[in-house]
């Protein structure tokens, strides 16, 4: 690393940017679990699926929020180790380290601490890149807003009809809530 000093300050060279190697379609948003109403302790977080055919490192990964009106935005930075199989899905939430759902792989921390915006646009980016995205316009009380498509892709995502609420209980009776899906499959939407 070059260090010039001088009287007034030292000037560094920057850090290389941290980017995972994946380009567009390698992950995709599969599910979204917003504020509930009622008791919850499964909490707010957002799925995505490994459809690039090999073993991932998300450490550096974007993700941004943006109210759909453009009122707001927050951008989520994947700042540790986030290991995700070939064919695998983690889950990125709400809370701290110290304290978040047992479903969420990684807590998003003070990067995001406020609650989902109710209507939104998603983008995963690594380096500026756009890897995926997608719109929902308003996320379920009660359960979680779930990409009914196997496989996933992030061409069926861009599609509301490919997106529905999953409502379906959980079988860990020590929790409270609709859970969804989170690390898993999502079950296949209904045909209307």
């Amino acid at each position: 690393m070059a260090l010039a000093c001088g009287v007034p300050a030292c000037v560094r060279d920057a850090e290389p940017a941290l980017c995972p190697e994946v380009v567009a379609g390698d992950l995709v948003i599969t599910e979204l679990r917003g504020a509930q109403s009622g008791g919850d302790t499964y909490g707010q977080w957002v799925e995505l699926y490994n459809a690039s055919g090999a073993d991932l490192d998300l450490l550096g990964l974007h993700l941004e929020f943006t109210r759909i009106d453009g009122g707001a935005a927050t951008r989520v930075i994947v700042r540790d180790s986030l290991p995700v199989a070939a064919g695998g899905y983690v889950v990125l939430g709400r809370g701290s380290a110290a304290d978040h759902p047992t479903v969420v792989d990684y807590p998003m921390g003070t990067d995001y601490a406020v609650s989902w915006f109710n209507a939104a646009g998603v983008k995963v980016t690594s380096c500026d890149l756009v890897i995926d995205a997608m719109q929902y316009s308003a996320l379920p009380t009660g359960g979680t807003y779930s990409l009914g498509v196997a496989p996933p892709t992030a061409t069926a995502n861009d599609t509301a009809a490919s997106w529905c609420t999953n409502a379906q209980p959980g079988t860990d009776t020590t929790q409270l809530g609709l859970p969804g899906s989170p690390g898993a499959a999502n079950p296949p939407c209904a045909i209307n």
